[in-house]
């Protein structure tokens, strides 16, 4: 080792131990951590009794900064399934994409899970409320947020590659939801896909259609576009076991099969 390194490595020893019980002290250890999390926990805790609790009017959209701290601090058995959204959606980007996400909400999944993967997202919502819970909590440098009302208003663009319509499908009427999916069908580029989710069974009170089986999702898109693929997920959310379809839908299998598994060959594992 040259004279230098070893002048430096020995530098760092000699500060190491000041260091770390200065940082400790400055940063504070395991107390400190269990003090701010009890503080944080009830923080949330009364945000989701004030905005959907203990209100005529709860909010539409969900606060995910509560979900985000109720997944790293809460009961074990709340896990990542209502983010498989986010996470099925973020497989079929591209780099270089320009992506839809209609109804985003508080814009959390908009900035964290789509924008990183692409080059530009447009997000729409018609709440005055969400669109400042988005632009005040999750910008992004490529991240553009619309008050719109998708329905009866234009895109912000006319083409898109990645259009992303999640857990909003409910609260449409059957008329407008065929004018939706006309207009999504417009908007997609010819390689584009359109990933959505909706929950399945008798869930949500201020739904306007149910759906029952995956099955009764698969025939509205299909009457737009050639390629549909569907899953579904079964999941706890409190004492509720929810049931979720998931589908991509494309003129073009090509970004399906490119975010898809593949079987490997046989022998292929060392």
């Amino acid at each position: 080792m040259h004279a230098p390194a070893l002048r430096r490595a020995s530098l760092r020893r000699y500060l190491g131990r000041p260091a770390r019980v200065l940082e400790h002290a400055l940063g504070g250890g395991r107390l400190r951590e269990r003090l701010l999390l009890s503080a944080l926990r009830a923080h949330y805790s009364s945000r989701f009794r004030r905005e959907w609790l203990w209100t005529a009017h709860p909010p539409h959209f969900f606060s995910h900064r509560i979900g985000a701290f109720d997944l790293a601090f809460g009961p074990a058995q709340s896990g990542p399934y209502p983010w498989f959204r986010a996470f099925f959606a973020a497989e079929v980007i591209r780099k270089d994409d320009v992506l839809l996400d209609i109804g985003c909400g508080d814009g959390f999944f908009t900035a964290r899970f789509l924008a990183p993967r692409c080059r530009e997202v447009d997000g729409l919502d018609v709440d005055i409320d969400a669109i400042e819970t988005a632009t005040r909590e999750n910008a992004a440098s490529n991240v553009r947020y619309f008050l719109v009302d998708a329905v009866s208003e234009p895109f912000p663009a006319k083409r898109y590659d990645v259009i992303v319509w999640d857990g909003a499908l409910g609260h449409f009427g059957p008329k407008e939801t065929e004018k939706m999916l006309r207009k999504i069908e417009q908007a997609l580029a010819p390689d584009g896909i359109f990933c959505g989710s909706e929950s399945l069974g008798y869930e949500g009170v201020d739904h306007h259609q149910f759906f029952q089986q995956m099955d009764d999702l698969r025939g509205l898109p299909s009457r737009h576009f050639p390629h549909i693929w569907l899953r579904e997920v079964e999941y706890q959310t409190g004492k509720h076991v929810r049931r979720e379809a998931f589908w991509r839908a494309a003129t073009s299998p090509t970004r399906h099969q490119e975010a898809s598994w593949h079987v490997g060959r046989e022998g292929s594992a060392r």
